[in-house]
């Protein structure tokens, strides 16, 4: 079946624009915003644009056996190549890189204006040559994610599209296209239009799938995460104590421990350096707070001035040590800030034990017990409660192990 050149050239064109019109409208009903995913397919719908002006000049080009006008007409199809590069590596959350975009374009033009490259066939391989560059360095981009589980489709794609691209060069070695009028009637180049406008297609579905599944992952991110100091929220910290419960059902027989944090008279902070200080020293508590702690460990911001960490597998001792060190970095760190002597500092309340309930919710009574009676001694110290020690929340003289003194015993009054 023989295809007409001219006839699938403007479908593909006419595809690449509704592509276009399509990409840029769900990026508008966004707002235009600048997040990964709805940048991702505004950019896309960018590339798709230049991608159907270009085309459109190489058409109308090719019909008035126009050279320079095909040869400008390329190198706008190989800018959006760039264009598609481009967005897959900022999808990929790598930083931007437009000297590349451009250097597709340039290296054509200039192949083809300074007679590096005089024929049509010379031209045709070169930009399939740098549009299988293009395809293949976007496919690495993808593949460079974290969790490029769910780009595998547009990955596959774009290599095979690259693939595709390297593979014409051989025909057009051997069947050569010569000039504009035998490219219109060739028997090869309507197929390898064809190719690339289903190719054109099924990444579209697949780029729009990959912004949803992104733009859906941002949101769930955002509602399990504090805006001000990028710390899991308090809907974070309980779902993690559910999967810590959950974890020991399964093993069990090592312990868990509860650390919780409250900034020392915040309101006076605030009221006498003001809210923009008052946020700062929040900041600075959650870097050092991030800081004291492993990666396994699950850490939050409960609100206003409260932090609480999870520490499974971790005992009482090593818990207080952790803690102390959180209490003394983060008095260094808050002595002064953004130039002011804000002096700020931390009382902690910690427990641990090895047979916890649904929930954790005995370590968080005993934790809130520790943290009520680190402030009543004084505030900038950390305090231990024990299993033993339950009482202390509703007890008066109830026994405590607290710092900075090390793990000394006193007793302090409830109420």
């Amino acid at each position: 079946m023989h295809l007409d050149l001219v006839t699938i050239a403007g479908a593909e064109i006419a595809v690449a624009a509704v592509l276009a019109g399509m990409f840029l409208l769900v990026w508008g009903r966004d707002g235009w915003s600048l997040e990964a995913a709805p940048r991702f397919v505004g950019s896309w719908g960018l590339a798709a644009l230049v991608f159907s002006l270009g085309g459109g000049a190489m058409l109308v080009s090719a019909l008035f056996s126009s050279v320079n006008g095909l040869v400008v007409g390329t190198s706008v199809a190989i800018l959006s190549a760039g264009l598609k590069w481009h967005a897959a590596r900022r999808f990929a959350g790598r930083q931007s890189a437009p000297v590349w975009i451009l250097l597709g374009p340039a290296v054509f033009l200039l192949a083809a204006f300074l007679g590096l490259a005089p024929t049509l066939d010379d031209r045709f391989v070169i930009a399939c040559s740098i549009l299988a560059v293009y395809g293949l360095a976007a496919s690495f981009e993808l593949g460079r994610m974290p969790d490029a589980s769910q780009s595998w489709p547009a990955i596959a794609l774009l290599r095979i599209g690259g693939a595709a691209y390297l593979s014409w060069i051989p025909i057009a070695l051997s069947s050569p296209l010569m000039s504009l009028p035998a490219a219109l009637t060739s028997a090869w180049l309507p197929y390898v239009v064809l190719v690339t406008m289903l190719l054109r297609v099924a990444l579209a579905f697949v780029v729009l799938s990959m912004a949803k599944d992104r733009d859906e992952e941002e949101q769930r991110r955002f509602a399990y995460t504090d805006s001000l100091t990028g710390l899991p929220n308090r809907r974070a910290l309980f779902d993690a104590a559910e999967a810590v419960v959950e974890r020991r059902l399964h093993g069990g027989g090592t312990p868990v421990s509860l650390v919780i944090a409250d900034l020392d008279h915040f309101k006076d902070t605030n009221d006498t350096f003001g809210h923009s200080i008052g946020d700062e020293v929040l900041r600075l508590f959650a870097k050092v707070f991030r800081e004291s702690f492993d990666k396994n460990h699950t850490i939050a911001r409960l609100g206003g001035e409260e932090f609480a960490a999870i520490l499974p597998g971790v005992d009482g001792d090593e818990a207080v040590e952790a803690a102390e060190r959180l209490r003394e970095s983060f008095a260094q760190a808050a002595s002064f800030v953004s130039g002011l002597p804000v002096g700020s500092t931390v009382s902690i309340g910690v427990t641990a034990d090895k047979d916890v309930d649904s929930g954790l919710s005995s370590l968080f009574r005993r934790a809130d017990a520790a943290l009520y009676a680190a402030k009543s001694a004084g505030r900038d110290r950390v305090v231990f409660v024990g299993r033993e020690d339950a009482a202390v929340s509703g007890a008066e003289n109830s026994v405590v192990r607290t710092s900075p003194t090390r793990l000394d015993v006193q007793r302090v009054p409830s109420g």
